[in-house]
């Protein structure tokens, strides 16, 4: 899944570069919105119903069949009251007919990946999860495929969403077939009353995290089209996605410490703050050097992949680096809250950082434009790290002074690293400076004691855990 989940990631980044660079900022601008928009009204279809069924099918497999049909009749109901939302909202916000068009297809392709997201959650509670990692990388594969074609083809910007809208529908075929003759489990709704109020009390804090972590990542762009307009949403779309590129990262250690988190807070909670501290230095040991040497290279990265159209979003892309740091950090944090029956609590601060977030882009968009933008998003993941690391502490020990050493010692190698990235990118190609920055960077990490040959050890056996 891991390995998957990159190969998606490059893919999908290398669609989005070739858009970008084919249909120009505004373009760019009006199908990067398209997605964003669509992608908030989709939490509604599902509202945590997927965590819940997951976790549920996971300790009553022979429940698996009726939790599924249940939820899935509630999801078709609540499909069609989103789908009919985002089309009533986005013709009352008065957009062009360009714009609805490509709304109006994907939020179809939302849909059909809202459904899909629940089938290969019943594989997940069953324990199979590799019918769902070839599909994650097919259907990307197919996407490229059509929508390169499409580009070519010069057919209008539709085109490009309906590239997605195909494997979408084809994964959701996939999936169906594979649960059916494999699992004998059938795509018939039906609804059970009292299976859906015990599914739907469990829900209630997942849905409320999900629809307020869902309009904080995509409510700039949304308000970034309306104040500032398409192209300022195209100049932000490139840094946006370069940053979320590399967010398989914190996901992926997550994946592995989440299930620890939740075991030694019940066995053992000196391991648990043992587990905590070393999971927030793997991670800044491994955002710091993609912060710095992105943040130096910014320019010739903009323009060498995205062309000069898209100078302005050079400064964009810095700030959101700087952001990148907290985010890295935020996954864990979140993590262990969860794990540790701090859920609501959690919530809570996503919903905080919401309200800020949507408050700062209102104030700051109008006069900074995609800079306004870039900034509050900076605020709100410090916001996240700082507010979920306040309550670690009433939940078990942690060492503030060995965060604050590893922290030192990683920012100084990595500055040594941006340094010398920097010197270098003045004399040869960008690349022969990536790889110089990254030696002086692991030269850096050992010579500061950063990390130890048994610690590189101890991070290897975690993973293969």
């Amino acid at each position: 899944m891991t390995m998957a989940s990159i190969g998606q990631k490059v893919i999908s980044f290398i669609y989005f570069t070739l858009i970008a660079r084919s249909v120009g900022a505004e373009s760019t601008g009006k199908y990067f919105f398209a997605l964003a928009f669509t992608t908030v009204f989709v939490v509604f279809v599902d509202l945590g119903l997927t965590n819940v069924l997951v976790r549920e099918s996971a300790k009553a497999r022979e429940k698996i069949q009726a939790y599924f049909s249940t939820i899935l009749s509630v999801k078709i109901v609540l499909g069609i009251i989103s789908y009919i939302a985002a089309v009533v909202v986005i013709n009352i916000m008065g957009y062009p007919v360009e714009t609805k068009q490509l709304v109006y297809l994907s939020a179809v392709t939302m849909l059909f990946d809202s459904l899909h997201l629940t089938l290969y959650g019943v594989l997940r509670a069953i324990g199979d999860l590799k019918y769902e990692a070839i599909s994650i990388t097919v259907s990307q594969l197919l996407t490229l495929a059509l929508g390169s074609t499409f580009l070519f083809l010069g057919f209008p910007l539709v085109f490009l969403i309906l590239a997605f809208t195909i494997p979408s529908f084809l994964n959701v075929c996939f999936v169906t077939v594979v649960l059916y003759k494999k699992f004998k489990i059938n795509l018939t709704p039906h609804y059970d009353k009292k299976i859906f109020k015990y599914i739907g009390r469990i829900a209630i804090p997942f849905a409320f995290a999900a629809i307020f972590a869902r309009i904080y990542s995509y409510m700039d762009s949304i308000l970034l089209s309306k104040l500032a307009g398409d192209v300022a949403v195209g100049w932000y779309s490139i840094p946006y996605k370069i940053t979320y590129a590399f967010q398989f990262v914190p996901l992926a250690l997550v994946a592995v410490l989440y299930p620890r988190f939740s075991e030694c807070f019940v066995l053992d909670r000196g391991r648990l703050s043992y587990i905590f501290e070393r999971g927030i230095k793997y991670l800044l040991i491994i955002v710091f050097p993609i912060a710095v040497g992105i943040g130096v290279l910014s320019s010739d990265i903009i323009l060498s992949f995205f062309t000069d159209e898209y100078i302005n979003s050079i400064l964009p892309l810095k700030i959101l680096l700087a952001g990148l740091v907290f985010s890295y950090i935020s996954f864990p944090i979140g993590a262990f809250l969860n794990a540790c029956n701090r859920q609501v609590t959690q919530t809570i601060i996503v919903g905080i950082v919401m309200i800020i977030n949507i408050s700062l882009n209102v104030a700051l968009i109008p006069v900074y434009g995609v800079v306004g933008a870039s900034v509050t998003a900076l605020v709100g993941n410090i916001l996240l790290t700082v507010l979920g690391y306040a309550v670690v502490p009433k939940i078990t020990k942690i060492s503030h002074s060995f965060l604050l050493k590893t922290f030192l010692q990683i920012f100084l190698s990595a500055a040594v690293m941006g340094v010398s990235v920097w010197y270098v990118n003045k004399f040869v190609y960008f690349g022969v400076a990536i790889i110089i920055g990254a030696i002086v960077y692991m030269l850096m990490i050992f010579l500061t004691r950063t990390i130890t040959k048994s610690q590189i050890n101890e991070a290897v056996l975690m993973l293969r855990r």
